[in-house]
């Protein structure tokens, strides 16, 4: 079987250009840590929560490239409408669901209980 690559690309201000990085093959247990991230993203109910989600799934994907990149490269490559996508892609790409390029950006942030 043909391991699918993970890829995502980052903008790096002081060089004025994307980057492109793979990530090395990933197991069950990378799998197994996507999933429970993402339970606790969907969870979050106020802004604190989100962020510390966003944060916990940012760690994770540095660690999933074994860290070709850093957490404020990360955060500072992409616009901040940006980067819940790019977190959500590699997210589901992690657990074998395929993202159609053509798909209507959500809002990230759900609708706060007063």
């Amino acid at each position: 079987m043909t391991q699918k690559q993970i890829s995502i690309s980052i903008w790096f201000e002081e060089e004025k250009k994307h980057k492109t990085f793979i990530a090395p093959r990933t197991n069950a247990k990378t799998l197994y840590e996507a999933f429970e991230l993402d339970e606790k993203a969907t969870e979050a109910e106020n802004a604190k929560e989100l962020v510390k989600s966003m944060d916990e799934r940012i760690k994770f994907i540095v660690r999933v490239f074994q860290n070709q990149f850093t957490f404020d490269q990360f955060r500072e490559g992409f616009q901040s409408f940006e980067i819940a996508n790019a977190v959500r892609k590699v997210m589901l790409e992690i657990m074998g669901i395929k993202v159609a390029e053509t798909q209507e950006e959500k809002d990230f942030l759900p609708d706060m209980k007063a």
